[in-house]
């Protein structure tokens, strides 16, 4: 059956940059694309998570997301500023281990009848786990969700029980979209998560990360209920392996603020290395720092004793030398 566009379509229209579709179509996600629809139907609207949420059918935190991949894609800019894609934290000394070559990101493509029921032939648990993840998310997946859980397990190397779950976690923090879901995968596969005992560690960590942004959240004022994928690495790298507490964060926070007009964690994470490598760990060693380096400088910058800032006896040589001036002259 052959189609073409239906002419009546065209009665009110608005405009999609080309390289949208060129570029991003095969790697966005439903609600990424979703996002940009609205956006660009709306161009003369604030892009907000909150307005553009409930008209698109996704969770404030699932359009937040999606919002700061648009901004990578540079196809959003924030804060009147062209939007980079974040540096990712530098690795402590202590977990510095040679680099794994990273991933590719799973693309959503809709497979075919036929591809669907021939992996499910090679391999009965794969229709197995569509029907145990369907129970786990409380909703029917489609080919969509089939194909990401395929390559989770293909690709990533991900056994069916870790992504049992990687799916229940994922429903605890009320990120079941699969969007996210493919993201999380491929963390877990570039670390090499491929046991139980593993799985379990690594939820841990990621809670605590989540109990982490709630403090610092909170301390910032900041208003996001879950911290980004980006962000995410950076709780981890500064909790997990530096052993930062929310407080010491904060003051990075702070710090960040006084010299930047955004909230900037590549910022964030200069700073806290620098206190890394320094060996500071508490708010009074940054407050101890702080003070001799106020100390140094005005030790530095005073004037020693003896010494005045100008030649006095210059000064009355030359005063003696002027002319003197007398009414009516």
């Amino acid at each position: 059956m052959a189609y073409s566009i239906n002419p009546a379509a065209f009665g009110e229209m608005f405009a999609v940059p080309g390289r949208v579709v060129d570029d991003y179509i095969k790697l966005a996600s439903p609600v990424q694309l979703k996002a940009m629809l609205w956006i660009f139907r709306h161009a003369s609207e604030p892009v907000e998570p909150e307005r553009i949420a409930p008209c698109i059918g996704y969770s404030a935190a699932d359009v937040a997301d999606a919002l700061v991949a648009l901004c990578e894609w540079n196809v959003l800019i924030s804060d009147g500023k062209k939007a980079v894609a974040p540096s990712e934290p530098e690795k402590s000394p202590e977990k510095a281990q040679s680099a794994k070559a990273p991933l590719p990101e799973i693309q959503p493509v809709r497979p075919s009848y036929e591809q669907i029921i021939r992996r499910c032939k090679e391999s009965p648990q794969i229709n197995d786990m569509f029907n145990d993840i369907q129970q786990i998310l409380g909703k029917t997946i489609g080919y969509d969700g089939q194909s990401v859980l395929i390559m989770m397990h293909d690709q990533y190397g991900l056994p069916f029980e870790v992504i049992y779950m990687l799916a229940d976690y994922c429903v605890s923090i009320g990120k079941s979209n699969f969007a996210y879901m493919a993201k999380v995968g491929r963390d877990w596969g570039e670390r090499e998560i491929d046991t139980l005992e593993k799985a379990d560690e690594q939820i841990k960590i990621l809670r605590s990360c989540n109990s982490v942004w709630q403090q610092f959240a909170q301390m910032a004022g900041i208003q996001n209920p879950r911290p980004t994928s980006s962000q995410s690495a950076y709780l981890r790298t500064w909790t997990v392996d530096m052993k930062f507490s929310p407080e010491m964060i904060f003051m990075a926070y702070e710090e960040m603020m006084d010299h930047s007009s955004r909230i900037s964690f590549a910022y964030m994470n200069k700073v806290l290395n620098n206190w890394y490598g320094k060996g500071i760990k508490t708010p009074e060693q940054v407050e101890q720092e702080k003070r001799e380096y106020r100390e140094s400088k005005a030790k530095n910058t005073k004037p020693q004793e003896g010494t005045a800032s100008f030649d006095m006896d210059e000064f009355k040589r030359r005063a003696d030398k002027l002319p003197v001036y007398k009414k009516g002259e």
